[in-house]
């Protein structure tokens, strides 16, 4: 194999991957760093003072069942690009899963304000 092989076509080859799978690395982090900064901006709020615990979990939840609905809309979008459903039933699986975002949103509220009507634990009792 002649030098020239490699500095022509080898090397050009072996860059363009490195900045590929570099490229496809950044894309996928980017992608989670949506949610996780939502996450870091609320503890920082939580940390600070200017958020309570109670508004921190629900806000908290409320961002992993957006974070959930928007995946599973993005399946079914791709379902329906894929041609692998049609129109209705989309417009029918879409309509389902609102309502189950409502229905959970709904029911996240309902449980965090539950849960903060118990007394707090008190240490000094034992």
């Amino acid at each position: 194999m002649e030098s020239s092989y490699f500095f022509f076509l080898i090397l050009p080859l072996a860059i363009l991957v490195v900045f590929l799978v570099g490229l496809v690395l950044y894309h996928a982090r980017k992608e989670e760093d949506d949610y996780e900064n939502e996450l870091k901006k609320l503890r920082k709020l939580l940390f600070s003072g200017k958020l309570d615990k109670k508004n921190f979990v629900r806000l908290r939840n409320r961002l992993k069942h957006e974070k959930l609905f928007t995946t599973e809309s993005k399946k079914l979008l791709s379902l329906l690009s894929d041609k692998k459903i049609d129109e209705e039933t989309y417009v029918r699986l879409r309509q389902v899963l609102e309502a189950s975002f409502r229905d959970r949103i709904e029911k996240l509220n309902v449980d965090t304000t539950e849960v903060y009507k118990k007394d707090p634990f008190d240490a000094s009792k034992f």
